[in-house]
């Protein structure tokens, strides 16, 4: 993603970058059967990336009641497909030759995606602002977000804190990723940017691992010893970076942005 420029017409640039990643998905779409993987995996993080810089919209929350569903629908669409060559390589890994159990996943219904995708383009035009929005205004809504993900790891290092914390703390992690490499090209946010991107790929291996642990304990019943293992070690490496992160205050973030 290229650098939102710090002009007037920001809120324009942000909407330019919305509607170009609409158009990225059709384009996927009607070329789904050439490459069905890694089709769907562009699809979903499209989709990931809309949701994430629709939120630098500011005062933005109606608009979002009618943009985010059609979006949310369509990355669901992909999400069997998508996981499922996901699952069975991690069984592969963990539980050799044990992926004959898996089954097929569903095809997608890639008109209705098509379908989605248009109908999310015609809601662009219905936030009534974007001439008005100035990069101080989206700047302030990317705060929200690195308040939001801080507050994520200061849940998951809690003592015995579940799964379903780092699984949360790393969709926020992503949420942070995408807006900042939107909002990248001052050298201080572009440092801050790649180690977003490396915790992010820490917390995605973690996730990686609780899906195989948890396909493990219902299709076969023991779990390889190495897997909590790698669990504990990577959930370790996640927070050490973590903190390291968030030692950056969000008033400190934000002056990245404006500076």
């Amino acid at each position: 993603m290229g650098g939102a420029p710090r002009i007037q017409s920001a809120g324009l640039a942000l909407r330019s970058a919305l509607a170009k990643l609409l158009r990225e998905t059709t384009r996927a779409l009607h070329c789904f059967k050439d490459d069905p993987r890694g089709r769907a995996h562009l699809v979903r993080t499209r989709m990931k990336r809309l949701q994430s810089l629709s939120r630098l919209v500011p005062k933005g929350a109606s608009w979002r009641e009618m943009f985010l569903p059609p979006v949310r629908e369509l990355k669901d669409l992909f999400a069997e497909f998508r996981d499922a060559g996901i699952v069975r390589a991690l069984a592969e890994k963990y539980a050799p030759g044990e992926a004959r159990h898996l089954r097929e996943a569903a095809w997608p219904d890639t008109r209705r995606a098509v379908h989605l995708a248009e109908f999310a383009t015609g809601v662009l035009s219905e936030y009534p602002s974007w001439r008005t929005v100035e990069w101080e205004n989206i700047a302030d809504r990317a705060v929200v977000t690195f308040r939001t993900a801080r507050k994520g790891w200061e849940q998951a290092r809690r003592s015995n804190a579940p799964d379903a914390a780092f699984h949360a703390w790393r969709r926020r992690v992503k949420r942070l990723l995408y807006q900042c490499e939107y909002l990248g090209g001052r050298a201080r946010l572009v440092r801050l940017t790649s180690r977003v991107d490396r915790l992010g790929e820490t917390l995605g291996e973690i996730q990686d691992v609780c899906m195989a642990e948890d396909w493990i304990k219902q299709h076969i019943g023991k779990v390889p010893r190495d897997l909590p293992r790698s669990k504990k070690s990577l959930r370790h490496k996640a927070l050490q970076r973590g903190e390291s992160l968030f030692a950056t205050r969000p008033r400190d973030f934000r002056k990245m942005l404006i500076k």
